[in-house]
């Protein structure tokens, strides 16, 4: 009884404290010091203030922004108006996240998965207790607002996980991530009333949902589509075609497999296992798929790289950080950081800080490299160093790439090492990139803003109703009649005929 009773008040003690905390409301000069705050962090250590948003319009945001804190505001409140000023940098890499614990265990999530064919939006996986909602309903509004419209708001005030004006990465990961985006937006909720289709019908219905905590969302999809969902280790191969000895390359992250292994040495040898695997399975066309993949460590994609590119190469040409940068990494408990710290940067003529392993090159592997014809299926949130193999590649004069753009930028990136900045008062967090990448890549080489696709693979109603995989589909229709459109500096052109992505 006492155990039941201590643990009923603690659960009690919790839920009125996240009440108080979600009603925390600041002065307006609590306001200005968390917004002081950040921009002068922002000025201090990222390195691409004024990159892609000029800095006198920063200026002039900050300035507006800054001035209308007149009033007092609640803690959403103020999370909306502060987002402008992070969304203005257009860095993939920046975030501006909820304060410690705000999403958590109690948090309601949105009860299914959305996608988008055309221009309309369509439940692809339902997890809400009304059945009816199945496969195929046409969403039209969430709490009376058309879904587009909302789907549009995630985008414009979100820029993870896409760089300058380019959409695909931030589409990409609302669509997918849409709960998450949705409750930390617009707040958590028990419920919200939907506007919906049936498929085949033309009756517009209207329904109350109840919204779903993460765990029960999670057991849920896993109890209803967990055949559907997709358990392939990273750096795992499957042969897809016998005919055209065919293989997929699943490269999900580059993300150390270990969490103790600075060397990435584990991840090394998952490396060289699978592309022995594809040696020894005589593999002539190598699907890589990369979609999905938000990035990770940069030695890793070298380490890939290496499979296929014909000579020694530079990953990047750049790697710059600001002078306070250097306050960041350099730290008075670790005795050794500054010295680390001078072996690996030297100062530049900025005032800054360079990269002394910008000049490393890697050695192209020879007993298990690949030489046959390599096909990338890509999207929106093949990001950061994902974008930096398929920029090197492209570079080379190699690959075929099928599905959308990716994330990144084809230049390089703002990236390598972060600060998580917390603001004084409303205990918002802003991560920080601390380095400005750029990749060893010529620019003439360039298809686009990002790596473009070759081919562009959008998703069609019937796709989305038999969850086909739709870009490897088509990318094996690419191979079976013979398209390449990149075969490589060291082999001859093989005839190229043209295909129509749309079905």
């Amino acid at each position: 009884m006492k155990i039941s009773k201590t643990v009923t008040l603690i659960g009690l003690f919790v839920g009125i404290s996240y009440q108080i905390l979600s009603a925390q409301v600041l002065t307006p000069a609590q306001a200005r010091t968390d917004l002081s705050y950040l921009k002068r962090k922002l000025d201090l250590l990222h390195p691409g203030m004024g990159y892609y948003t000029p800095q006198p319009r920063m200026e002039q945001l900050y300035d507006s922004l800054y001035n209308r804190l007149t009033a007092p505001y609640d803690y959403m409140a103020f999370f909306h108006h502060v987002s402008p000023l992070v969304a203005a940098l257009k860095d993939g890499h920046t975030n501006l996240n909820h304060r410690k614990n705000y999403i958590g265990k109690s948090t309601r999530f949105i009860p299914f998965y959305i996608r988008l064919v055309d221009s309309q939006y369509y439940i692809s996986h339902n997890v809400s207790a009304d059945s009816s909602l199945q496969r195929g309903t046409e969403l039209l509004s969430i709490n009376g607002k058309p879904v587009a419209d909302v789907h549009r708001e995630l985008m414009n005030t979100d820029h993870s996980g896409s760089d300058g004006d380019n959409l695909t990465g931030r589409r990409q990961w609302s669509m997918v991530q849409f709960a998450d985006y949705y409750a930390a937006w617009f707040g958590s909720a028990d419920s919200v009333k939907i506007a919906y289709r049936l498929t085949g019908d033309t009756l517009v219905r209207q329904t109350r949902v109840r919204c779903l905590s993460l765990a029960n969302f999670r057991s849920t999809i896993q109890r209803r589509y967990g055949a559907e969902l997709d358990h392939r280790p990273n750096l795992s191969v499957r042969i897809v075609d016998t005919l055209t000895r065919t293989a997929v390359l699943r490269v999900s992250s580059f993300m150390g497999l270990k969490k103790k292994d600075p060397f990435q040495w584990a991840y090394n040898r998952r490396l060289k296992r699978a592309f022995k695997t594809l040696r020894e399975q005589n593999v002539q066309n190598l699907i890589v798929d990369m979609q999905g993949n938000g990035g990770g460590i940069v030695v890793n994609s070298a380490r890939l790289l290496r499979y296929w590119m014909p000579k020694p190469f530079r990953i990047m040409d750049h790697e710059e950080m600001k002078q306070a940068a250097r306050a960041e990494l350099v730290t008075r408990w670790n005795p050794f950081s500054a010295l680390n710290f001078s072996l690996q940067y030297r100062t530049d003529k900025s005032g800054g800080f360079a990269s002394r392993s910008g000049n490393r090159r890697y050695r192209p592997r020879h007993r298990d490299a690949f030489r046959g014809n390599i096909y990338f299926m890509q999207n929106g949130a093949s990001f950061s160093a994902t974008t930096t193999v398929l920029a090197k590649t492209l570079d080379a004069g190699m690959g075929t790439f099928v599905g959308e753009a990716s994330g990144s930028a084809y230049w390089g990136d703002f990236a390598g090492h972060f600060k998580t900045v917390t603001l004084p008062n409303s205990r918002l967090q802003v991560r920080i990139p601390l380095k400005k990448l750029t990749h060893a890549v010529d620019t003439e080489r360039a298809n686009g803003f990002t790596v473009e696709p070759d081919f562009i693979v959008t998703r069609s109603f019937d796709d989305l109703m038999v969850n086909r995989d739709y870009i490897l589909e088509y990318t094996l229709r690419l191979i079976r009649e013979g398209v390449v459109v990149r075969p490589g500096p060291e082999k001859q052109p093989i005839h190229n005929r043209s295909l129509q992505a749309s079905r």
